[in-house]
């Protein structure tokens, strides 16, 4: 072959070389002659390159990574988590022993405790926002299910029927020692798990309405707390039979007023203020002391006949007149969760860099958060006028109450590009949650 031939084949190799290689190196800093802006507009039959996701994303030895922050958020004032100092934990396994009085009959039961979850249940921080919260909570349930089943077995061997079991229950929590003057611990000012008050022997009307609360709910008796600013107690729904046998109860005319459903005679005597009114029963609360031995359901205290009767002949009676600052709390479950993120650059191409997003999902209700998903966002922050996204979704585990779980996502995020992440935390029963990352550049 001539020389000058020979010339002329190797440079249409090379051409057809060189235009291969732009061909599959798209995302160089220069265009193919098709994207110029004063090109033809003609755009050949190729297939857009869009790799693959990495299937194991690692960072080499001794590469730096870049590490992308949260934005913090403003927390809304919180309920005061820090615990007394006076808390003093365990060191060994105890048991205590409680003994009662009820129906002319004597009972005991003994609780083993050890020290582990006696510590536990003392250091949890006091976070939940309602004090019914504490009746609902997982923490030392699987303990409290037992402890009632311990108390059904000690009804069961005195043959009580339903009602004096129940009333034998609230004999049991009455007969617990009150904290006044610190008679059963030395520090009592933030509300305690049921299963801690049976471990401390005792507390304040707080504690031992929370406790009574609990057991007659896992009795399966539909009990409620009434908090009033100086005292709590426990209600149940009122019966037409209680109504007529003039017990003690409260009349709930709407959700923010609470009325005494009783007076005193000329007699002193209680009786039925709605006694011609039965529309009121489907509201109203018969009255459970928890704090005082002594006081079967519907009655009180003599210290607390003012707050809750007075006489008819009072001069300051006034029936329609609101119990101050009484709440009746209804227990119910109430899941939430929070969350939090991080990323970090993982891996990077020519045209793309991989964040790993690390979501941090806490359990922060009443019970497990179920059936949550996190929603992983990446987009441009610098108003781009061709907008790109790219979005992970990744479902998350049942979170026990109190405990967290990490989910992890991968974003592809072209190069060289204003960036912000947006982590959106969404379920049934809780409220979404969005956070977003600080602007970085890829």
């Amino acid at each position: 072959m001539p020389r000058d031939e020979l010339i002329i084949v190797i440079a249409g190799i090379a051409v057809v070389l060189i235009i291969g290689f732009f061909v599959q190196q798209p995302a160089l800093p220069f265009s193919l002659p098709w994207d110029m802006e004063d090109g033809p507009s003609f755009i050949p039959d190729v297939a857009p390159e869009t790799p693959p996701m990495p299937d194991q994303i690692t960072i080499p030895s001794g590469q730096l990574t870049q590490v992308v922050f949260q934005i913090p958020i403003d927390e809304p004032d919180t309920v005061d988590t820090k615990l007394p100092d006076q808390v003093k934990l365990q060191t060994s396994d105890t048991a205590r022993s409680f003994s009662w009085y009820y129906g002319e009959s004597f009972y005991t039961w003994t609780i083993h405790i050890p020290a582990s979850r006696y510590n536990y249940l003392a250091t949890l921080p006091r976070d939940k926002p309602r004090p019914a919260d504490y009746i609902m909570s997982d923490r030392g349930r699987a303990e409290l299910d037992l402890v009632i089943q311990d108390l059904i077995s000690l009804a069961g061997s005195r043959n009580l029927n339903d009602d004096q079991r129940r009333d034998m229950v609230i004999a049991f929590v009455q007969s617990l020692p009150n904290n006044r003057w610190g008679a059963v611990v030395d520090y009592d000012d933030y509300p305690k798990y049921p299963l801690q008050t049976l471990y401390d022997g005792g507390g304040d009307s707080q504690d031992t309405a929370i406790l009574l609360t609990a057991l007659l709910r896992l009795l399966g008796i539909e009990a409620s707390l009434l908090e009033t600013p100086r005292h709590y107690a426990v209600v149940l729904p009122l019966t037409e039979a209680d109504k007529k046998a003039n017990k003690v109860y409260l009349y709930q005319k709407d959700a923010d007023t609470i009325l005494k459903g009783n007076y005193l005679d000329e007699n002193n005597n209680i009786r039925d203020y709605y006694h011609n009114n039965p529309g009121v029963l489907s509201r109203s609360y018969i009255y459970i002391e928890s704090n005082i031995p002594g006081n079967p359901m519907g009655s009180l205290p003599v210290q607390f006949r003012n707050a809750y009767i007075q006489s008819l002949y009072d001069i300051n009676y006034r029936p329609e007149q609101p119990i101050t600052g009484a709440v009746i709390h209804h227990p119910i479950r109430n899941p939430d969760a929070d969350l939090s993120f991080s990323a970090r650059l993982v891996h990077s191409d020519q045209r793309y860099a991989y964040y790993q997003v690390y979501c941090t999902i806490s359990s922060t209700g009443t019970g497990p958060a179920r059936d949550l998903t996190v929603d992983m966002t990446a987009y441009p922050a610098d108003g781009v006028t061709d907008p790109w996204i790219f979005t992970e979704s990744e479902s998350v585990p049942p979170v026990p109450e109190g405990e967290s779980r990490v989910v992890e996502g991968t974003l592809q995020i072209p190069r060289n590009s204003v960036v912000q992440i947006e982590c959106i935390l969404r379920g049934s029963g809780i409220e979404q949650k969005k956070r977003l990352s600080e602007v970085f550049t890829t």
